[in-house]
């Protein structure tokens, strides 16, 4: 493997494994650990064809430098409006979840210290900090974001190294969950493998080499579903799934989630090392989040860059993730779901779209991904489950995982 190669695995990869496997042992919990897996598998699955669908319609339309680009290639200004509204509302969606699930941290550490803030004083402070980050600049959140990546992997290894020995092999059953259980995981199970922006610059740094993308996108996506996997073992091995299902009706679920895992190791310091773990995966995928919604919104609404212009630019980004997560607490796994519609039509439907128009106007040369039309009909029934799935939350007729 050359070092384009890897590099692009490690983007993939580093892309998707963020803030979203803390939902993880919840939704395990309801599923049953094994059943969970599998439809983890599925969602991995889904994830890295869609991943691919777009690297070959990338390859075809070499001319363009970001999906905008091939999208108003192959399918125009209406297919652009699409993507356009479903990217906003998934970042939106993305970043008033991670303001949430900040906020619940900020609160329990505040408590510690004696301030005591509130749920929305809190909320106020993760975005305010976030908006500092990405006022002074890109450089600065690189830089802040590599730290947080590297000490993330470095405390979860340390982390598994503490839990797996308290896992109990009575935790880890074959039970399964009810149908509605395992039908309303779906939604958060993919919001995990979500990096499909980051296709075409894959595409572009290996030089369009099907080879090199084809294994970078497969290893990226295979990499977060073993580290998924690991972390499942741990938490789930440690607590039961009655002791993590009866955390499901707080609002805080995530929360009181950690603190209960650092309950069970001998190490003094643990639960100083799980919150410092869950503040870097916030961290990471708050950041890599908020830089693409504030430079998306900055080119679309034509603000200046300067200090002015770049805190209208970020009041953009933030202020209406910051009202939802105080005005509609509806949980982080909740919005997590909702994301996950947007994912979908970014992620499967429109890479679908786009290999279809390739291979009807013949651009595909001599790269094309396997599977061929049957294919391209399952992943759209898969896709469509997982939203017919987060209608079925919201509807109240499958169970929210985290109420």
């Amino acid at each position: 493997m050359n070092s384009q190669t890897l590099g692009s695995t490690l983007l993939v990869a580093g892309t998707s494994i963020g803030a979203g496997m803390l939902a993880l042992p919840l939704v395990s919990a309801a599923t049953g650990i094994w059943s969970g897996i599998l439809l983890m598998m599925l969602m991995a699955s889904l994830a890295c064809y869609g991943g691919l669908l777009i690297a070959e319609a990338c390859r075809a339309v070499p001319e363009a430098d970001n999906l905008h680009g091939v999208v108003g290639r192959l399918l125009g200004k209406p297919g652009q409006a699409v993507a356009i509204l479903a990217m906003l509302f998934l970042y939106y969606s993305l970043c008033s979840a991670y303001i949430t699930a900040g906020a619940g941290q900020a609160v329990a550490i505040t408590q510690k210290m004696g301030l005591a803030l509130s749920f929305s004083q809190s909320a106020t402070l993760v975005a305010v900090i976030i908006a500092v980050m990405v006022v002074v600049g890109t450089v600065v959140v690189d830089y802040a974001n590599r730290a947080m990546f590297f000490l993330m992997m470095m405390l979860m290894m340390f982390i598994m190294v503490l839990l797996l020995p308290e896992a109990e092999a009575k935790n880890l059953t074959h039970e399964v969950g009810q149908p509605g259980m395992l039908l309303a995981a779906l939604p958060v199970l993919y919001t995990s493998f979500g990096y499909h922006c980051a296709v075409p610059t894959v595409v572009r740094y290996v030089k369009g080499k099907p080879g090199d993308f084809r294994l970078a996108l497969v290893l990226g996506s295979i990499v977060p579903l073993l580290v998924y996997s690991l972390w499942q073992f741990a938490t789930n091995g440690t607590l039961s799934s009655s002791q993590i299902n009866n955390l499901q009706g707080s609002p805080d679920a995530v929360d009181q989630l950690i603190n209960r895992i650092g309950e069970f190791s001998y190490y003094s310091g643990f639960n100083h090392l799980i919150s410092a773990f869950t503040a870097c995966a916030l961290g990471t995928s708050f950041l890599g989040v908020a830089i693409g919604l504030f430079d998306y919104l900055a080119e679309v609404s034509k603000r200046p860059d300067t200090i002015i212009g770049r805190i209208q630019t970020v009041c953009l980004t933030l202020g209406l993730p910051l009202l939802v997560a105080v005005f509609f607490p509806g949980g982080f796994v909740t919005t997590l779901g909702y994301a996950a519609v947007a994912l979908v039509i970014l992620a499967v439907f429109l890479p679908v779209m786009l290999v279809w128009e390739v291979r009807k106007e013949h651009l595909e040369e001599p790269y094309q991904v396997a599977g061929g039309s049957p294919l391209l009909v399952i992943m759209c029934l898969i896709g469509l489950a997982v939203i017919l799935a987060q209608a079925g939350i919201v509807s109240g007729w499958l169970p929210a995982l985290d109420s």
